[in-house]
């Protein structure tokens, strides 16, 4: 009979500590609270513009062939960066992401640019470790600027592959 009530005695003592550490570890917590109000509105301050009909424009997409161990250059992608704001604003540009390797695209270089400033530019080259660092610009009030691309692709890119980037572009939210 003994050795029950040992066991019984062993138990109950390792339930009751088994409760007081959950008791001991158990934080108490508050919960916070904010509200968030939004207004919609057609494009921000900068956005793009589609250079055909002149129209606003928060995204486009951009096609175009490469070859080879060549680079390809096209100096007006028929989309621009535009302010039409009556303020110049702090803009930011990266490269988001991409799906490519240095065999099918050594380099891509991208310029924002009018007749007057290149208000940006920069060239990526490592698509193993990209950059995906923002890079600030200011945008000039009411100005227009066009995107100039180059994408030279490497000597043994794959014919069919399609390597693809996203750039992205932050403007300030007035």
């Amino acid at each position: 009979m003994k050795m029950n009530y040992k066991k019984s005695l062993k138990l109950i003592t390792l339930l009751i500590s088994s409760l007081l550490i959950a008791t001991v570890s158990a934080t108490a917590y508050v919960t916070l609270q904010w509200t968030t109000t939004t207004t919609v509105a057609d494009n921000p301050k900068v956005c793009f513009i589609k250079w055909a009909d002149s129209s606003k424009q928060n995204s486009f997409a951009y096609s175009v062939n490469i070859f080879l161990n060549i680079k390809t250059v096209d100096e007006n992608v028929s989309y621009g960066v535009w302010d039409w704001d009556t303020a110049a604003h702090t803009c930011a540009h990266r490269l988001a992401s991409e799906n490519t390797n240095s065999t099918d695209v050594s380099w891509v270089y991208v310029k924002i640019y009018n007749s007057t400033a290149t208000i940006h530019s920069h060239n990526y080259t490592d698509f193993a470790t990209p950059d995906t660092s923002w890079y600030t610009f200011t945008a000039a009030a009411s100005a227009k600027y066009t995107i100039w691309i180059e994408i030279k692709a490497g000597s043994s890119a794959g014919a069919g592959h399609t390597p693809q980037f996203t750039f992205e572009m932050k403007v300030e939210n007035p």
